[in-house]
């Protein structure tokens, strides 16, 4: 009998037996099957335990009574702004070479502005000795209209000056200013690019516009324009706030709220808000009153030029119909004062109201719901949450292209082309590593015809020479590749990248008139870079701030950060908090309004508390947060040093620290330790003054330097890491989400559960 004969076939047994044996087939198939099931559900707290990343938290006189003026005012005359060429980009002058070359420089007419028949463009010049009048010319032009002819001739081939009338109404919202040369040395076969053609523009060269300030008619639609202007991009914005001091925790949000809008409004504009009061009300700048009319007097000492009616501390619709106290009221009205001057009123009948209002102003640009001069703010829909790490223009991860940042395809002409300009950004929790490099992929193509023995494409970065390669092949190339290895350390936050084209034309014909148009180089926004760093941020670090605003700005509404101020609030306390929120409104840029909050101490729940960064603003001894938190600070000092260790007093001392300098200190959140709160302290007024100086002040402020300590003297900050072993961390991207988080010693206990009970139901099935 073969093998296969002694196996037993299933219709060999009897129906009991077969019976049987399917009972103890099901019964097993049932074990492994609850077993496993139990398995997966047992284990998946273990596996998340085992392979998550660790929980990082949650993440004054009252005004005239007879009001504005019934008639147009006049403007106000006497105003001048000197344009030179320092502030057109060329401060050292142009030089215009070969026979025909034009430079322009862009500038703008502010919209407030009326431009006198005074102004006028004060040119001063050279050129080569040996360039013939009757050929040779020197145009001015605005707008591409030609306000003067110059001869170029032997009397003014030395620096020679010249006058040119600006006619107003030429100009508009945003004008060109152009020198344009035509010149020649010879009558006879003439080398267009010989350096005997050239031409000067020297840098004393300026244009001047002589004008007066139209009186503003203000509409909620155009705003924040009167209050900024976006064409003045030569004079630096004065807003003044007039915020009372009683203000509740809502119309300190409000606050918040305004003056991060109007900060990221002005972006790289220069912007100089300032804590005013009543007085202001006759000042020559544009004001933001902020409150109820009963927190804020100044509301009603401008009652005659609202709007809407005030009548005591009441807001009426134009009806004349009480508004309710939970609706918002914006007005944005001539100031009747000053009537070339704007005030922006955020208010309404009550607290609730006052913040409604600003929300739904820093959101204009969304609901498109805001226009005339005065708004009632019935509702605001917070709207969708902002992403996280949304940072417009930013790299945000490695490979990148240049038009995801939104930077255009750029060519220039000639030989005497321009340099073509990026403006590189690398998100801040980007974590570069040491002695490891940057992959700078360049995608760039050229014309043919150029001189191989000349032309070539240099590349820099911050303003240093990093790479050069020949442009060598007389087809042209199209889509060429170039990669660049940079250094981690060379490459920052903010890098300016520069492509310079050196092109020339191939041998040509001295007898035959040449130009140099057909040469070109073009770099494409194709281009890419890569890097070896992972997303993750030291903190915390003072440092960050000035790029970007990290990690307060993670979140590009805020919604992630929270002022806490005392519960008596002093005047630089409101300062300190304005000049601190203008500052991070401008490293910042949001598409959906403002959604950070602000509360006084004792009134901070506890959800915000632990799901928010925070900002604590004034005195140790006044803000009752800062005894929460003298357990993580390094510096809440009494004039001691007993909170340091021996170490780091040596430290400290250098920098002879007094009780009127400021404290700007970043510590972990004891609440959260995915969060971290901001410091800004000292020990009296002067202190509060020199924290709100550091963020004011365009220098102080680009020079914080790395650490979690910056201490502000009266001539600028110095950085200081005091931080002891475990005081710092990496904020991952990731750990940025809010909501529950089990705490590790949790998931332990969860884990000794699982097992036990795993054990006990391994013995129940098989019965051991």
């Amino acid at each position: 009998m073969n093998s296969q004969q002694k196996i037993s076939k299933p219709n060999d047994f009897s129906n009991k037996e077969r019976l049987g044996m399917n009972r103890t087939r099901n019964r097993l198939v049932l074990q492994w099957t609850t077993l496993l099931t139990l398995l997966a559900m047992l284990m998946a707290p273990m596996a998340m335990l085992l392979f998550a990343q660790p929980a990082q938290g949650q993440t004054p006189p009252a005004a005239p009574a007879n009001g504005a003026a019934t008639t147009a005012p006049k403007p106000v005359a006497g105003n001048s702004l000197r344009i030179g060429m320092k502030d057109l980009g060329d401060p050292q002058g142009y030089r215009l070479k070969t026979v025909r070359t034009q430079r322009d420089y862009p500038f703008t007419r502010p919209k407030g502005w009326k431009v006198l028949p005074s102004s006028n463009i004060h040119l001063t010049f050279q050129h080569g000795s040996n360039l013939l009048p009757e050929r040779s010319s020197l145009n001015i032009l605005i707008n591409n209209r030609i306000l003067k002819s110059i001869p170029l001739g032997k009397d003014n081939v030395t620096a020679t000056a010249a006058s040119i009338a600006v006619p107003p109404d030429l100009l508009k919202d945003n004008n060109i200013l152009s020198f344009q040369v035509d010149q020649h040395y010879t009558y006879k076969c003439e080398d267009p690019f010989s350096e005997e053609l050239w031409t000067e523009v020297l840098p004393d060269t300026a244009l001047t516009l002589n004008y007066s300030w139209e009186p503003v008619h203000p509409d909620l639609a155009q705003y924040p324009f009167p209050l900024l202007d976006p064409l003045n991009n030569y004079t630096p914005t004065v807003v003044g706030y007039v915020v009372p001091q009683s203000a509740s925790d809502q119309s300190l949000e409000a606050f918040g709220v305004v003056a991060a809008h109007l900060g990221q409004q002005a972006k790289w504009r220069e912007l100089k808000p300032y804590l005013a009061d009543q007085n202001a009300l006759y000042s020559k700048d544009n004001l933001i009153l902020i409150g109820t009319p009963s927190e804020n007097p100044a509301i009603g000492a401008i009652a005659s030029g609202l709007d809407l009616p005030l009548s005591g501390s009441q807001f009426s619709d134009k009806s004349g119909a009480p508004i309710p106290a939970d609706y918002g009221v914006l007005q944005l009205v001539p100031n009747p004062n000053n009537p070339t001057r704007a005030i922006l009123v955020v208010s309404g009948n009550g607290p609730d109201g006052v913040k409604k209002a600003a929300h739904v102003l820093a959101q204009g640009s969304l609901n498109k719901i805001l226009v005339g001069r005065s708004a009632i703010i019935k509702d605001y829909q917070k709207g969708a949450d902002y992403p996280y790490r949304a940072w417009d223009g930013f790299i945000l991860k490695s490979g990148d292209n240049f038009d995801s940042l939104g930077l255009p395809t750029q060519t220039v002409r000639g030989i005497t082309a321009l340099p073509i300009f990026y403006n590189i950004k690398v998100m801040p929790d980007i974590f570069l590593p040491g002695k490891s490099f940057v992959k700078l992929h360049t995608i760039y193509s050229y014309a043919s015809q150029l001189d191989a023995t000349q032309s070539k494409l240099e590349v820099l970065l911050n303003g240093k020479a990093i790479k050069s390669v020949p442009l060598d092949d007389k087809n042209g190339k199209s889509l060429a590749d170039l990669t660049v290895d940079i250094p981690t350390e060379e490459f920052h936050t903010f890098n300016d990248l520069e492509y310079r084209f050196h092109v020339y034309p191939e041998k040509y014909d001295l007898c035959r008139f040449v130009t140099d148009v057909h040469i070109w180089g073009t770099v494409h926004n194709t281009s890419y870079i890569e890097f070896p760093g992972e997303i993750k941020a030291p903190l915390p670090d003072v440092g960050l701030i000035n790029d970007g605003g990290y990690p307060f700005t993670a979140y590009q509404d805020m919604s992630k950060t929270a002022l806490v101020l005392p519960d008596s609030v002093g005047n630089t306390d409101l300062e300190a908090m304005l000049q601190f929120l203008t500052r991070v409104g401008r490293e910042s840029s949001s598409r959906k309004g403002i959604e950070l909050a602000a509360y006084h101490a004792s009134k901070l729940p506890d959800d915000i508390k632990k799901d928010r960064n925070l900002i604590v603003i004034g005195q140790r001894k006044q803000n009752k947060l800062f005894d929460e938190l003298k357990d993580k600070a390094a510096l809440l000092t009494e004039g001691t040093w007993n909170t340091l260790q021996e170490d780091q007093k040596a430290k400290i001392a250098q920098i002879n620290y007094a009780p009127g300098q400021g404290i700007v200190e970043e510590v972990l959140s004891p609440w959260n330790e995915g969060r971290v709160a901001l410091l800004l302290t000292g020990e009296n007024d002067t202190a509060l003054v020199h924290d709100a100086q550091l963020f004011q002040n365009d220098t102080w402020f680009k020079g914080i330097k790395q650490g979690n300590l910056t201490v502000v003297n009266d001539d600028g900050p110095q950085s200081l890491i005091l931080l002891k072993k475990g005081e710092a961390r990496f904020f991952h991207a990731q750990d940025q989400g809010s909501g529950f988080q089990m705490p590790t010693w949790a998931w332990i206990i969860l884990g000794f559960f699982t097992v036990m009970g795993l054990i006990s139901v391994l013995r129940f099935l098989f019965g051991r």
